[in-house]
């Protein structure tokens, strides 16, 4: 029989009863593909769909199937069940153990609770499996100590600390790691790890797969727009990050949202990765920033949030014309809109707010473009980052260092607090703008395969 649930809790608790019945019953398994159960992953089949539908008051089966294209060894699956029987699922053995995993990154420790019951453990097991993987971030079961070996072995089976795979990493000569991470549809994302000569860690996450605003001089833009990324895949990618910095005995200490995507058109996604970057990961607010080009509405709800994160705008041009050529967003909200949003958002939040500007030669870093700008900023709590324009494969413009340094050095006497960032990673395209997906090309020659993770 097919069963089928909703959303939530519900479905955590019975991935949990899946997962443990087929352990116990390893005989024959049932697997659909479908988006609605993420905690459980199939890196080649698809995902499970155990659903339950209740229409007046009874308890009715509902088949979710569909061939995975051209793939071979598409799996369709039932739950048996008799009225003297426990419903078991069945699976061939092969596959329980490697394919299918329960992703320990979405449990509560109550779920934990739960999962720890299952096994026929006592609940104090979950407190130290959640401390090992939480507190002390140990990167794998066989490492933790505190759980009995039979504990450990049959989270080795039918767990996962984290749903991301490694496709490829690549390490600048300046120490920056970039990381292209496979998703559980097949999608690649990147994120960025930049060590600092102070000892700082800055890990730059992605929001999306791809992005929709379409900035012509940045390499995600110019990819097109593939999906939102979930909360929990947000917050893994700091999630990773810190916990092998940990395992070094060092720490992560900042956060930034400017990797692939705009943060602010998966708005409720990235407030919960946040909450969750600053709970569990304890990272000061003040020590994340999320990065947006623009989208005014969402500004003026983060400002209502008086969050002490940091918001960074990318603006890059002050006029809409200039603007709008290089920002297809500033068709919708002008340039005024979005200055105006701002001073709201300080006003609120009494934090100073940060605007990105790419210098780009003979474009925006004229003594006449700080002018203007310094116009545009005039009374404003801001400070303003100027990084000279990575080099994209769909954007002719260059970067000028010394046009950058003369904009900044502009902006000051000016009024307007301006520094000259510094650029990291640009060697393995690990910049800011230069985040895409491109290495896919040299890791997979059909893009309907999946590049094999580490």
């Amino acid at each position: 029989m097919e069963y089928t649930v909703g959303g939530g809790r519900k479905q955590i608790l019975l991935t949990i009863l899946i997962i443990t019945s087929a352990l116990s019953h390893p005989k024959r398994l049932v697997l659909h593909n479908s988006k609605s159960l993420p905690l459980l992953r199939n890196r080649n089949l698809g995902r499970l769909t155990v659903r339950q539908s209740l229409r007046g008051g009874r308890k009715q089966p509902s088949l979710y199937s569909r061939e995975f294209g051209r793939r071979k060894g598409a799996i369709h699956c039932s739950i048996n069940e008799n009225a003297d029987a426990t419903p078991t699922i069945q699976a061939p053995e092969t596959q329980l153990g490697q394919d299918l995993k329960l992703d320990l990154l979405k449990l509560s420790l109550s779920e934990m609770e739960n999962l720890m019951s299952s096994f026929g453990e006592p609940k104090f097991r979950a407190k130290q499996l959640h401390k090992a993987i939480f507190d002390t971030r140990i990167q794998s079961f066989s490492e933790m100590s505190a759980l009995p070996t039979k504990v450990r072995e049959k989270l080795e089976r039918a767990a996962t600390i984290g749903s991301l795979k490694i496709a490829k990493e690549q390490v600048s000569k300046d120490g920056t790691i970039k990381r292209a991470y496979a998703l559980h549809d097949d999608r690649l994302i990147e994120s960025v790890l930049m060590p600092y000569d102070d000892g700082r860690y800055t890990a730059c996450i992605s929001s999306q797969a791809g992005c929709a605003q379409g900035c012509v001089f940045c390499a995600t833009g110019q990819m097109g727009f593939g999906r939102h990324l979930s909360s929990d895949e947000i917050f893994e990618q700091a999630f990773r990050f810190s916990q092998e910095l940990q395992q070094e005995g060092k720490r992560l200490s900042n956060v930034v949202f400017m990797g692939m995507g705009e943060p602010f058109a998966n708005y409720d996604n990235v407030i919960n990765a946040l909450n969750r970057i600053h709970g569990t990961l304890n990272i000061g607010w003040r020590h994340v920033t999320v990065s947006t080009v623009g989208i005014v509405p969402k500004i003026y709800e983060f400002a209502d949030m008086n969050s002490q994160v940091t918001l960074a705008v990318s603006l890059h041009c002050a006029n809409d014309e200039k603007r709008g050529d290089l920002m297809p967003v500033n068709r919708r909200w002008s340039v005024a809109e979005l200055i105006q949003a701002c001073r709201y958002y300080v006003f609120k939040t009494n934090r100073r707010i940060t605007f990105e500007w790419a210098s780009i030669a003979g474009e925006n870093d004229s003594k006449d473009d700080a002018k203007e700008l310094a116009a545009l900023l005039r009374g404003l709590k801001c400070h303003v980052n100027v990084i000279p324009v990575n080099p994209t494969a769909g954007y002719p413009g260059k970067a000028s260092k010394a046009s950058a340094k003369s904009f900044v050095e502009d902006l000051n006497e000016l009024g307007i607090p301006a520094t000259l960032r510094v650029r990291r990673g640009i060697d393995i395209d690990g910049g800011c703008g230069q985040l895409t997906v491109r290495m896919s090309n040299e890791l997979i020659d059909d893009p309907n395969d999946v590049p094999n993770p580490k």
